[in-house]
């Protein structure tokens, strides 16, 4: 049963152009069913992707632990050298004071 083949002449020469069994007819319904249901899915995945990007596009926007460490660093430089600058500026108030 599943070896029957059909000959089908395409362009009238009385010679068969195409043999075409039920196993190959099978295999090709087969091929566009998973080749449909591929597509429905890639599609609904599409619109949840495009659900989330819009809602990200409301969330703030969030900074890595390295720029975090960066400017933690920064900062404490910018903080020993503002304190370093008072102690020089006290050094010098008290040499006024005292006359050093």
């Amino acid at each position: 049963m599943l070896n029957k083949k059909v000959d089908i002449d395409i362009d009238g020469d009385s010679k068969p152009d195409l043999q075409i069994d039920l196993k190959t007819i099978v295999m090709a319904v087969g091929g566009i069913i998973s080749l449909v249901m591929t597509y429905t899915t890639l599609k609904e995945d599409i619109k949840i992707n495009a659900i989330e990007i819009e809602i990200a596009k409301k969330l703030p926007p969030l900074e890595s632990h390295e720029l975090m460490d960066q400017k933690l660093i920064y900062l404490e430089d910018m903080l020993k050298k503002i304190d370093e600058d008072h102690d020089k500026r006290l050094d010098k108030i008290e040499d006024k004071i005292y006359r050093r």
